[in-house]
């Protein structure tokens, strides 16, 4: 009986449902933007040139082809950071469900979260590299134009915030493992 009540309790929480839907929305929103970056990519071969022109009259020096290579390896890395998000998303979602189920310490979550944990230390690090490759883009390409309004910056990084997010993640697996044991502790002696 009181199973059903921490299931009916779990699943009427307003924090619970609304980090659901939030999560739900935020699976559609990288899933379109994957999707949208995939289009991309496929374009960039057919209508290269006339890119090649339009940015001809944004720099000093017209570009080479090289530039589009350039843009689709950070297309295809900032997809696998994508990637890397939607596998935290899913993972994240599966968590707050066995929240809801009244169930929460479970090792599964502790792996889940620790996968968490990896794909943001994976994010990181992607991160860095794309935006070395971003300014090296950008040192590519050159002066623009006097008269044209161009002006990207682009440091690379890491975050602190992302590093502390990494620690917190693998600590709290670890909470949810103890968590586990001593509920199994707990069912062992009853």
């Amino acid at each position: 009986m009181e199973s059903n009540t921490n299931l009916e309790t779990g699943s009427n929480d307003i924090v619970l449902k609304s980090a659901r839907g939030i999560l739900i929305f935020g699976k559609w929103a990288i899933l379109f933007a994957i999707g949208m970056i995939a289009i991309g990519l496929l374009v960039i071969p057919f209508c290269y040139q006339s890119l090649l022109a339009e940015m001809a009259e944004l720099f000093a020096n017209p570009p080479t082809p090289e530039v589009f290579g350039m843009i689709a390896l950070i297309l295809i890395l900032v997809v696998v950071m994508l990637l890397l998000t939607l596998f935290a998303v899913n993972r994240l979602r599966r968590v707050v469900d066995s929240v809801g189920e009244g169930n929460p310490f479970t090792r599964i979550n502790g792996t889940r979260l620790r996968g968490i944990g990896i794909a943001a230390i994976a994010i990181q690090i992607i991160t860095f590299c794309t935006s070395l490759l971003g300014a090296g883009l950008i040192t590519m390409l050159g002066e623009t134009k006097p008269g044209t309004d161009f002006d990207v910056s682009i440091e690379a990084n890491i975050s602190l915030t992302g590093i502390l997010l990494v620690l917190l993640l693998i600590i709290l697996a670890r909470v949810f493992d103890r968590g586990a044991d001593m509920r199994e502790e707990l069912e062992g002696t009853i």
